[in-house]
C-alpha cells in the first residue's frame, strides 16, 4: 500500500473523493424523493413553482446525473492515476483558473445558506402533515449539502493560503453547485420580473401586512357587515407566516365607513406560545351579537361575543365539552351565517365538515351530521331554506357541495360542483341578492381558480349554485384564502391572502360591484 501511494500520491485524495461522491449521490436521490413529495401533496403550493413545475424534475435529473458523472470520473482517475472530469483541467491560464475556483468557492458559500433557508420555508409549510421523524429525515440533504459546500469552500480558502497555490474543490462539489446554481437562480430571475396585475376596476388597499407586528406574518382572513356598514376583519397573527402551528394569536381590524379607513391592528386573543387560529365570525340580527369562535392548538373550541360591534369581547367560553369534540378542530375559517329561522351556524371541521349550531342565541350549541367528504366549509342560505355547504376539496378536483334540509343537522349526498375548479385551499361564498327583495337570486364565491394558489377570481351563480355561469380574474398573482362581504348598497368586499411572489405578504381588501363584475350585462333591479 505504501508503495503504491508513492507511485500515485493522489490515491489517498481519489478514494475520498469516492467517499464524498457516494455520500452526494445518497443526497441527491433524498432530494429526488423530496421533489416526488413536494409534486405529490405541494404543487399548488406556490404559484412560481406551479407555472413552471417542470423545473422540479429537472432539477432532480440534472443533481442526479452531476454527481454520478462525478462518481464514475473519480474510478477512472483512481485507475488512471491523474485527475479526470474536472471542468479547471480544460483551463490552462493560471488566473483564469484562480477566478473559476474562488467563483465556485463563493457561490457554495451562499447555496449553503439558500439551502437552509429553503429548508426553513419548507418544513414550516409541512409542519404537522408529515411526523417529526419524517421532517428530520427530509433535512439530511439541506443540511448535509449545506456542509459539503461549507467545508469544501473553508478547504479551499485554508489550502490557498496555506499551500499558496490554486487548490481544488472536492469532487462533485462544481456539479452540485452548478445544479443549485440552476434552480436557485431561475426561480431568482422569475421573481425579479414577475409583475403580476390587478384587473382594471378593482379597488385594493393591503389591510394587514407582513410585520406590522414585528416579524410577524397574517393568513386565514375573516370579515364580517354589522349594521352601518361597520366591518369586522379577523386574521391570524403567524410568529411563522409559513407555519400553521406554534405563536399564533388572532388579531382585528375595524372600519367604520365601509372599509374606506381602518383601526390600528388589535390582539383579540393571545394563549403565548400555543396556536390560537380559524376565527369565524357571525352576526346575530336579532340581539346585535357578534359570535367569534375559534380553535387552540387543534384540539379545543372556545367562543367569544361582543355586544358593541367588537369594542370588547367577553371571556371565552369552551365548547368542546359540550359538544362532545374529540378529534383535530377548526372552525371556517371564513364567517358563519345566521338562518331565517334565527339558527345560528358555525361551519367547522371535527374530523370532517360539519355545523355547529344555536337555536337559542348562543345560549347553548349543538354538533349536526358529517357531510362525509371535504373540509373548511362554508356556507349560505338558499332561498327555499335550505342550508348549503361548499367545501374544500384536494388540488385538481372541484369543490364539494352539499345540501341539508333541517338546518345542518342531516345532509343529502355530496357531489363534486365541476364549475368550481379546487385549489386545495378554503373558498369563501356568500348570498349576494334574492328574488324577495330583487328581481334575482345571486350568489358568489371566490377562490384561486387554476390548479394552484394564484389567480383569485369572483364567480356568480343565478340559481343557488347550481351553476355559476358569472367568472372573472381580482388579481392574476399569487392568492389563497378569501373572505367575501357584502355593504349595504351591495358593494362587494373581498379580504384575501395576496401578494408579489408570494400569498403570504399580505391579506388585501377590495372593492367591485355587480357592474365590473358582469362586465355591464347585469342590473340591481329592486322588486317593486
Amino acid at each position: 500500500m505504501k508503495k503504491m501511494e508513492l507511485r500515485n500520491p493522489n490515491a489517498r485524495i481519489f478514494k475520498w473523493d469516492i467517499v464524498v461522491s457516494c455520500i452526494q449521490l445518497l443526497f441527491s436521490i433524498i432530494f429526488t424523493f423530496i421533489v416526488y413529495l413536494l409534486m405529490d401533496s405541494y404543487s399548488g403550493e406556490f404559484l412560481l413553482v406551479s407555472q413552471s413545475i417542470w423545473i422540479l424534475p429537472t432539477f432532480a435529473a440534472i443533481l442526479l446525473i452531476g454527481i454520478l458523472y462525478s462518481l464514475i470520473m473519480t474510478v477512472i482517475s483512481l485507475k488512471s492515476k491523474r485527475f479526470r472530469g474536472l471542468g479547471i483541467d480544460l483551463i490552462k491560464n493560471k488566473h483564469l483558473r484562480l477566478v473559476w475556483v474562488v467563483f465556485w468557492s463563493f457561490w457554495n458559500i451562499a447555496a449553503a445558506f439558500l439551502l437552509y433557508r429553503t429548508f426553513l420555508i419548507l418544513s414550516a409549510g409541512v409542519a404537522g402533515g408529515f411526523p417529526p421523524i419524517v421532517i428530520t429525515f427530509l433535512s439530511i440533504p439541506f443540511f448535509g449539502y449545506g456542509g459539503l459546500f461549507l467545508i469544501g469552500s473553508l478547504k479551499f480558502y485554508v489550502e490557498a493560503i496555506k499551500l499558496k497555490k490554486v487548490p481544488r474543490l472536492l469532487r462533485g462539489l462544481t456539479a452540485g453547485g452548478f445544479t443549485f446554481l440552476f434552480i436557485f437562480g431561475y426561480f431568482g430571475g422569475v421573481m425579479l420580473f414577475n409583475n403580476p396585475q390587478w384587473t382594471e376596476g378593482v379597488i385594493h388597499q393591503p389591510l394587514f401586512i407582513e410585520n406590522e407586528e414585528p416579524s410577524r406574518g397574517y393568513r386565514i382572513p375573516s370579515m364580517i357587515v354589522l349594521p352601518n356598514d361597520t366591518l369586522l376583519a379577523f386574521c391570524e397573527s403567524r410568529e411563522n407566516g409559513f407555519s400553521d402551528l406554534g405563536d399564533i394569536n388572532i388579531v382585528m381590524k375595524k372600519s367604520i365607513d365601509g372599509g374606506d379607513t381602518w383601526s390600528p391592528i388589535q390582539i383579540i386573543q393571545d394563549v403565548g406560545v400555543h396556536t390560537v387560529h380559524n376565527p369565524c365570525p357571525l352576526y346575530d340580527n336579532d340581539t346585535g351579537m357578534v359570535w367569534l369562535p375559534f380553535c387552540i392548538d387543534y384540539q379545543s373550541m372556545h367562543i367569544m361575543n361582543s355586544s358593541d360591534f367588537g369594542e370588547t369581547w367577553s371571556t371565552p367560553r369552551n365548547l368542546t365539552q359540550e359538544l362532545g369534540l374529540i378529534s383535530r378542530c377548526a372552525t371556517g375559517p371564513g364567517n358563519g351565517i345566521q338562518m331565517s329561522t334565527g339558527r345560528l351556524i358555525i361551519p367547522t371541521s371535527v374530523g370532517g365538515a360539519c355545523a355547529i349550531y344555536s337555536d337559542d342565541h348562543g345560549v347553548t350549541w349543538q354538533k349536526g351530521e358529517y357531510v362525509g367528504r371535504g373540509s373548511e366549509p362554508q356556507a349560505f342560505e338558499s332561498v327555499n331554506s335550505s342550508l348549503v355547504f361548499n367545501c374544500r376539496s384536494r388540488l385538481g378536483s372541484y369543490r364539494i357541495m352539499a345540501w341539508s334540509n333541517d338546518g345542518g343537522e342531516t345532509w343529502e349526498e355530496w357531489y363534486y360542483e365541476e364549475d368550481l375548479p379546487a385549489s386545495s385551499t378554503q373558498g369563501s361564498i356568500m348570498r349576494f341578492t334574492d328574488n324577495v327583495t330583487y328581481m334575482q337570486n345571486r350568489v358568489l364565491f371566490s377562490n384561486p381558480t387554476q390548479n394552484a394558489r394564484g389567480h383569485l377570481t369572483l364567480r356568480m351563480s343565478y340559481d343557488e349554485g347550481l351553476t355559476w355561469p358569472v367568472a372573472k380574474l381580482v388579481y392574476e398573482g399569487p392568492s389563497a384564502y378569501s373572505q367575501i362581504a357584502i355593504l349595504s348598497d351591495k358593494t362587494i368586499c373581498i379580504l384575501f391572502e395576496t401578494g408579489k411572489n408570494d400569498y403570504r405578504e399580505t391579506l388585501t381588501f377590495v372593492k367591485v360591484d355587480l357592474n365590473w363584475l358582469t362586465d355591464g350585462g347585469d342590473l340591481l333591479v329592486p322588486r317593486p
